[in-house]
């Protein structure tokens, strides 16, 4: 599940990095890449629903969630929901770029902001400036998407729960200043399984910035599920 605006591609160079015998199924969101003509959903809980069936219904286990940024959070929700209803879960969560989700962001909130406003809030959030964001024409296609992604995060209200029963392992970007350490590790509250966290280098978009890295680091994770199998 991809960051705030991202489109089911971005993990395209990482499903080529991965083992070969891991199959990457890249979730396309409503409003994004090929869905970009459906309007983007600005709720987690609706969206969570849908998500929740399509797995149930389409995937067979043993599968591992993961979550890139606002995609953490979807994957930690819908990895509850299946535990609700009684569907097999996911063999681990791997949250990636996100605080733990009890723990909201102290920034503030972009979903609201003014074009410019947002535009510069998301130079900020990426730790320098994206030569995209000064491209009118493409600015105008992300804007909507960006706003419904960002809103999914910042309207979020968490609730307290049952955590799960499958393990966790958080990455996070050394100078991702929007993921400090702690919030990577306050992911190990929400598990009654194993936790581990890694630290690769870079920013909030370590994904494109050490792809090979975040390869190995999640194929030493499932490495280390298929030992303890």
């Amino acid at each position: 599940m991809p960051y705030s605006g991202g489109r089911a591609s971005v993990f395209k160079r990482l499903a080529a990095d991965l083992p070969g015998d891991v199959e990457l199924c890249a979730i396309e969101l409503p409003g994004h890449g090929r869905r970009l003509s459906e309007a983007p959903m600005t709720r987690l809980e609706p969206l969570v629903e849908q998500l929740t069936d399509v797995i149930a219904e389409r995937v067979a286990p043993p599968f591992v969630l993961l979550g890139y940024s606002v995609g953490a959070l979807i994957g930690f929700e819908t990895a509850r929901e299946l535990a609700r209803q009684g569907w097999p879960g996911p063999k681990a969560l791997f949250a990636a770029a996100a605080r733990a989700p009890h723990l909201r962001s102290e920034r503030p909130a972009l979903h609201e902001l003014t074009r410019t406003e947002l535009i510069e809030g998301l130079h900020r959030l990426a730790g320098s400036r994206n030569e995209l964001l000064d491209n009118e024409e493409l600015v105008d296609v992300m804007l909507p998407v960006l706003r419904a992604d960002l809103g999914l995060d910042e309207t979020y209200a968490h609730a307290m729960g049952r955590p799960l029963d499958c393990p966790i392992a958080a990455f996070g970007g050394s100078e991702d200043w929007t993921v400090p350490r702690s919030a990577l590790d306050a992911w190990g509250e929400q598990t009654t399984a194993g936790f581990s966290a890694v630290t690769l280098p870079g920013g909030h978009f370590f994904l494109d910035s050490c792809p090979v890295l975040f390869a190995e680091a999640l194929a030493a994770e499932i490495k280390r599920l298929d030992q303890m199998a």
